[in-house]
């Protein structure tokens, strides 16, 4: 009797190392999340939504990525539709602690075609891509972790028609340490001036003089 093979044992996905690209968090904080939907919560409050802040659909997880969606806002604070997708990755910090991050978001109203993620950024750069904003008005910024370095205004669609738009988004300083930035593209409500549609980019800078 021919004798039946052991089954083939599935190795366990290794977590890879905090990476440098990633849109947040950009400080240690006091209590890393565990989960991906603590990781898309507390990136909603902090950075998406401020006081206005929609929750999070449950996440969507596959093995160490995840993604989740933040809806939009009505009037009376109702979610409604979507307005950013938060994607996620699990990583091992140096005490062997497996935590989530936020490696970018991105909305379907504002899509970023360049500069690409990790792209190398030297004393500014043109964004371009497609969107739509309350009266055809994207907000672009670029930040490191001391604040903002530069900011622009696209003019894209509006009334939910995605156009095409180009901007230049000058900066003059060399961050303070490292050489990580963040781009960020928003809209605003046309009812209350909250933020409505959000897009995250992880980019680096170097040194252009």
């Amino acid at each position: 009797m021919t004798p039946t093979p052991a089954p083939t044992a599935i190795p366990e996905p290794t977590p890879i190392p905090l990476p440098e690209l990633l849109v947040w968090p950009r400080f240690e904080p006091e209590v890393w999340p565990s989960t991906p939907d603590e990781a898309a919560v507390e990136f909603a409050l902090q950075v998406a939504r401020g006081e206005g802040v929609a929750v999070p659909r449950p996440a969507v997880q596959s093995e160490m990525t995840a993604t989740a969606e933040l809806p939009r806002l009505t009037e009376d604070g109702s979610p409604f539709g979507l307005a950013t997708t938060i994607h996620m990755q699990q990583v091992q910090l140096d005490d062997g602690a497996l935590v989530w991050v936020v490696i970018s978001a991105q909305s379907e109203d504002i899509v970023v075609e360049f500069p690409a993620v990790g792209e190398l950024l030297a004393g500014g750069t043109l964004v371009r891509g497609e969107g739509n904003g309350f009266e055809g008005t994207i907000v672009f910024q670029i930040e490191d972790q001391d604040g903002l370095l530069g900011l622009a205004l696209a003019q894209g669609g509006a009334l939910g028609q995605n156009l095409p738009f180009e901007t230049a988004l000058p900066f003059d300083q060399r961050p303070a340490s490292g050489d990580w930035a963040t781009l960020t593209g928003f809209t605003t409500s046309a009812v209350d001036g909250s933020i409505s549609s959000l897009t995250m980019l992880p980019m680096r800078l170097v040194d252009g003089s």
